[in-house]
């Protein structure tokens, strides 16, 4: 049986008697993975001293929310995108942080109506401080009076509803809500298509029903959220307490991210490698190796990616940004994973939100301004601010409205 065969039947074992598995749990499941029966040169391997990376203890602190600074940015580029809902009725999430923001967003661009969905998840446990965010900033901008934040909207209500916004309050926006839609109603994806889990959002079901589903353009002067990545994804590997001026990088990325991960990463001093998926990564001996992919259902970075890593240098640190690690996996070679804590499939390994008001701000008034677009029929090119999505998106055809 080869190394990898014997590794993956230790990793069934380990899930088999345990609910869960991580890092943490190694010190006490030290005898789970001595080398399976029939299995030759099979050896667990220590895990390195992290040392050489001295991480930040404890979690990121986030700051609150300043309601002055946000409603100025919120103003700023509702008249910068020419964002004009006048006429519509907007659903939308009623969250905390800057995600509360977007109600009150599209009330201040002139929505009659804007309906804020609560939604209890493990994420979002309560429901009464995800509305009193939400309503707070609605008051502190008096707009209070066209915003409601409900559970539920009946269904024969959904006939009345414009623009669907898509967040973890509203969505997976299945087929079933989409036959309650009116055919001139637009879903606003509030992100570009490389960005999404899969089962968001029916995209079938909305080309049958006729309905457009655009999504902002991250690239338009007006976003600018590319070099965001970029500094979130720095401010990542500082709190892993890496030296960006002395480590050798592998970026592993397949998004539109990688040009700006490399340049931010170069202009720091460092030598970088960019690879658009693990099996291209070449044998050098990398200090980090940085996982910027795109959500999927298995894990690009594997069990046989992270065996290869692991051959050439036990060492290597992972920063996971974005797409997925099979951490099992990697604490069974020894190699070290960071943020310690997993993030959810389709969130980055720290939220935007760390970086303050205008790049959240940003992309959600960039997805309201693509729905907008959308629905009043304007021309939207490779430049605009936003774009259309249609089924099989995966090719990111980008069409005219």
């Amino acid at each position: 049986m080869g190394e990898p065969a014997a590794v993956w039947q230790c990793l069934k074992s380990m899930r088999a008697h345990a609910t869960r598995f991580d890092e943490t749990d190694l010190p006490r499941r030290k005898n789970a993975c001595q080398p399976v029966s029939g299995a030759r040169n099979v050896t667990p391997i220590p895990k390195p001293s992290s040392g050489n990376f001295p991480a930040r203890p404890g979690a990121r602190q986030f700051l609150e929310v300043d309601h002055a600074e946000a409603l100025a940015v919120v103003r700023k580029q509702i008249a910068l995108l020419d964002l004009d809902l006048s006429g519509l009725t907007v659903v939308a999430g009623a969250a905390t942080g800057y995600q509360a923001v977007t109600a009150t967003a599209a009330a201040l661009a002139n929505a009659d109506r804007v309906v804020a969905l609560t939604r209890v998840s493990s994420r979002h446990p309560s429901l009464a401080a995800a509305a009193d965010a939400t309503l707070a900033f609605a008051e502190y901008a008096k707009v209070a009076e066209r915003v409601e934040v409900t559970n539920r909207i009946e269904s024969r209500k959904w006939q009345e509803v414009d623009l669907i916004t898509n967040c973890p309050q509203v969505g997976p926006i299945s087929r079933s809500l989409i036959e309650l839609l009116p055919s001139h109603a637009v879903v606003a994806l509030m992100a570009e298509p490389w960005e999404l889990r899969q089962g968001v959002l029916d995209f079938d079901a909305c080309d049958e029903a006729g309905i457009k589903v655009a999504a902002p353009n991250l690239g338009h002067p007006a976003i600018d959220l590319m070099p965001e990545f970029a500094r979130l994804c720095r401010v990542l590997l500082e709190d892993a307490g890496v030296d960006q001026r002395a480590s050798r990088f592998a970026v592993v990325c397949d998004t539109p991210c990688a040009p700006f991960l490399e340049r931010m990463l170069a202009e720091r001093g460092a030598r970088v490698g960019v690879f658009s998926h693990p099996v291209l990564l070449t044998d050098d001996a990398w200090e980090v190796i940085i996982v910027a992919m795109r959500p999927s259902a298995k894990p690009p970075m594997d069990i046989n990616s992270l065996g290869r890593i692991a051959r050439r240098t036990r060492q290597a640190l992972l920063v996971q940004f974005s797409g997925g690690i099979d951490r099992s996996a990697a604490s069974y070679f020894g190699l070290r994973v960071w943020p310690p804590k997993r993030p959810n499939r389709g969130e980055l390994g720290l939220p935007l939100e760390i970086l303050g008001a205008a790049p959240v701000i940003r992309r959600l008034t960039g997805g309201l301004k693509a729905a907008e677009a959308a629905y009043r029929g304007a021309e939207l090119g490779r430049d605009s601010v936003g774009f259309l999505v249609k089924a099989g998106f995966e090719m990111l055809d980008r069409e005219h409205a």
